[in-house]
Order: structure tokens, then sequence, then C-alpha cells
């Protein structure tokens, strides 16, 4: 047989069965595929409905040739890439219009399909023509009576089901030669002869030690299943499907607890406690969902106080250039002012020596005066002496006034850049204050920073002794028990 490249599995959805379901289904699935298995070596056959493809993989050990058809085109295309084999092929078709040539098909497998659809005459009419002379159709359908029995609600998928008299009528006027059976799973025991012989049939042997009953064919089968042709059918085949492993596990299971109904009480108890075990899970889950945001919200409040550090940093930064820069323009006022006072210190002694010498001038005029007033003879007086003095008076007068008015406007200034720097030094300290702050905060931060740190670690540790540490060994306790359930569980 030729290996196919790993393929991803399809889903299991309850319907359409797939290798990776393991429920006792799948013996009844396996056993109709091996009933045509029997009649399908060196023919040429179509699986109508193939499903996954895995029935046609079967059927391929010992078919010619043989065709899976499935209305999707999706399940198509996984079998064409699950199951590559030289005499398999998979192409997309309806039952009602089944993509094959006329009298082309020597074995036709049909099973759990009929009852997917309405038109069960133009189906099977569809079947004879794609069927050559002497072809087989092995078909398969819930028995309607019993499937209702076990079934919870009405199968959606199902368009019209068949009771197994329905179901045997329907075959028999279609087809000339018809062998019906049923089928459903059993508990018990199987006793077939070593050889096939015209003396041998098959039936349903059941009961208890009270009493025992003997009916042919499957008591209350719950799958109808014929075998027909419009030729005289060959040899074959009816029994039962058994997986050797699965049958000593239930028999040792049943003689562990002696009857089904303590099986079942163990069971449920299993079942309760899983349940038990369940509802922890999810209570954990919730809390770990509630711890999770809690870290989530904590992290992103530690997040958001970083950004708010990061922020005060810069401010704080952008405060420490602002204060360096106001201490620069301090001093280089401070120098401005020192240059100012040494200016208006000059201003006074110059101010100070023209005082004195006006002071001069007016006591020599005024001693000049007496002396004048003192001769009587004017024409004597120095005219020209008096006239200098008055002119050296006057301009005496003209730089006192000129030296008042630099001394004003020096003052002016004086006092301008004293309180520039009075102004200055007092945003400087609101600077520094303002500087001092941000550091506070920056440290109040950072301790609540740490404090939410350490929070969070105790909130991981909390977290991880409550939650996990627990959880494994539920799961731990969970496997002990699920290993003690029977494999079908």
């Amino acid at each position: 047989m030729d290996k196919p490249p790993p393929v991803e599995e399809l889903a299991w959805t309850g319907e359409r069965l797939v290798t990776t379901c393991h429920r006792p289904l799948v013996y009844e699935h396996l056993h109709r595929y091996a009933l045509a298995s029997g009649l399908a070596k060196g023919k040429r056959v179509l699986d109508i409905a193939c499903g996954e493809g895995y029935g046609a993989n079967l059927l391929a050990d010992v078919g010619s040739e043989v065709i899976g058809v499935d209305l999707d085109a999706a399940t198509i295309a996984h079998a064409k890439a699950k199951y590559q084999r030289r005499n398999l092929h998979f192409v997309r078709g309806s039952c009602t219009e089944i993509p094959c040539p006329d009298q082309s098909i020597d074995l036709v497998a049909s099973f759990e399909t009929i009852e997917h659809i309405s038109e069960h005459d133009a189906f099977l009419s569809e079947i004879k023509r794609v069927l050559a002379p002497g072809g087989i159709l092995v078909i398969s359908s819930p028995h309607k009576a019993e499937y209702q029995k076990v079934s919870e609600a009405a199968n959606p998928f199902h368009e019209a089901e068949l009771d197994h008299d329905e179901f045997v009528q329907l075959i028999t006027r279609t087809f000339k030669h018809n062998v019906a059976a049923k089928q459903r799973l059993v508990i018990g025991s199987w006793i077939a002869p070593d050889e096939a012989s015209a003396q041998v049939s098959t039936a349903t042997f059941r009961g208890w030690f009270d009493g025992i009953d003997i009916e042919n064919g499957v008591y209350r089968g719950l799958y109808s299943i014929a075998i027909c042709s419009d030729q005289p059918l060959p040899a074959f085949s009816l029994g039962m499907f058994e997986n050797l492993r699965d049958s000593a596990d239930t028999w040792n299971l049943l003689d562990t607890y002696d009857t089904p109904a303590q099986v079942s009480g163990r069971l449920i108890e299993l079942t309760q406690a899983s349940e038990e075990k369940a509802k922890l899970i999810l209570r954990l889950e919730g809390e770990v969902e509630e711890r999770s945001k809690c870290v989530a919200q904590l992290e992103r409040e530690a997040e958001e106080t970083a950004k708010q550090i990061a922020q005060l940093k810069t401010k704080a930064e952008e405060g420490s250039r602002h204060a360096a820069q106001l201490e620069r323009e301090n001093e280089q006022r401070s120098q401005e002012l020192e240059r100012i006072r040494l200016q208006l210190d000059t201003s006074n002694d110059r101010l100070t020596r023209a005082r004195d010498e006006l002071l001069d001038a007016r006591w020599e005029t005024l001693t000049l005066r007496r002396s004048l007033l003192g001769k009587t003879d004017l024409a004597e007086t120095p005219l020209s002496r008096i006239l200098e003095l008055e002119n050296r008076v006057e301009t005496m007068t003209s730089e006192r006034d000129h030296l008042r008015a630099m001394l004003s406007s020096l003052q002016s200034d004086f006092e301008q850049e004293r309180l520039a720097g009075q102004s200055r030094q007092s945003e400087l300290r609101g600077a520094q204050e303002q500087l001092e702050a941000t550091k506070r905060q920056l440290k109040t931060m950072a301790k609540d920073l740490r404090f939410e740190q350490k929070q969070m670690d105790r909130l991981r540790t909390s977290m991880s002794r409550k939650l996990i540490l627990p959880f494994g060994k539920s799961q731990r306790k969970l496997q002990q028990l699920t290993a003690s359930r029977p494999a079908d569980d």
C-alpha cells in the first residue's frame, strides 16, 4: 500500500465518520465495509457518498479499481490528499447523478446514504444504470422504528428514513435477487461453523437464567442491510465484526464489577467525580482569568506609572536646565549690577569733587565781590576776572546739573537692575522648589512602583500555589480516574 503524506484530519461532527473517532459506531461502519470487501475482490467498485474516504481505501485493498463519490468538495479534496493509491480515485458528484458511465461498475457500496434523500427510486435507478450485468449493490440504512428509540432527537441530516419492511420492499421491487439483514451492537458470544453450508443459518439467542429465546436474524436490529442484484448472488458471509482488545477489556470490566449495573454505578461515580473536577477546573480557570485581569490591570498601572515617572524625569531635567539657565542669567545680572555700582561710585566721586569745586568758586566769587565793594574805584576792578569767575561758576553749575542727571539715571538703572535681580532670584527659588517637589514626587512614585511590583510578585506566587499546583494534582487524579474507565467511555 502506498503511504500518502500526512494530512490534517477532518473534524468529528457526529454525522460523517472520521478515523479519529473511537466511539462504538466505528464497529457498525467497519463491519459494513468488511461485508462489502468480501464481495469486492478483483472488481470495479463504487463507494457512493464515500465521506472521509476510509471505506473506499479499505475496498481498494481487494478491488481492481475503486471510485469514491461524495457531494462535498472539501471532503473529496481531503480524501484525495489522504488516500493516494493507483487503483483509488475520488470524484465529486451526486448520488442521483453518479459521475460514472453506464454498466461500468461491478459492486456499489452505499452505506447510510438513502435516508439523506427523498428520491429513493431515482437513486436506485441510477445505481442500476452504472452496474454492469451481474453487478451487486450492498446498501444499508437506519431502521426508523429502532433508530428513533435510541436517538434523542430527530437527525436534521435525514430527509426520509425507512422502516425495515419499507426498506426490504424498496429493494425487492428494484432488484430480482436480494438478501436482507439487520445489524446492531451487542455484548455476547458468537458461534459460527468452520465452513459454510446450506444446513446452517444464523439466529439470535437471547435471554437469561429464567429462559432463552431463539429468533432468526438479528433481534431488534438498528440498521437494515441488503445485498442485491438482478443476477443470482454469489456465496458470501455474514457474521460478527470484533476488536479483540475491546472485547477483552469489556469482559474484564464486567468480571471486575460482576454486573453492567455495577459498571454503570461506577461510571456514574467517575462521571460525578469528573464533573466535580470539571467544576473545580472551571472555577480555577475563572480565578485564573480574574487574577490575570488583575495582573494585567497592575501591569497597565505600572506602565502608566513608569510613563508618568519618565515624564516627571523629563520635566525635572527641563527644570534643572532652566534653573541652570537662571543661575547663569543671575550671575550675569550680578556682574552687571557690580559694574553699575562701580560706575555709580565713580559718578558720586566726580559729583563730590564738582560740588567742592563749585563751593570753592562760589567762595572765591563772594570774596571778590566783597573786595570790590570795599573799594571806591570801580574802574580798577578786574572785570575780566569777574567775568571769568562767573563763567566758571556757570560751567561748574552746568556740569553739576549734568552730573546730577547722570547720577539720577544711574540710580534709576541700578534700581531696575536690583528689581530685576530680585525677580530672577525669586524665579530661581521657585524653579528650585519645583525641582525639589518633582524629585520628591519621583521618589514617591518609584516607591509606589516597587510596592506594586512586590504585590504582583506575591500575586503570581499565590496563583502558582493556589492554582497551578492544585490544577496539576487535579489533572493527575482525573487521569487516574479516567484510566480506570472502560475504553468505550
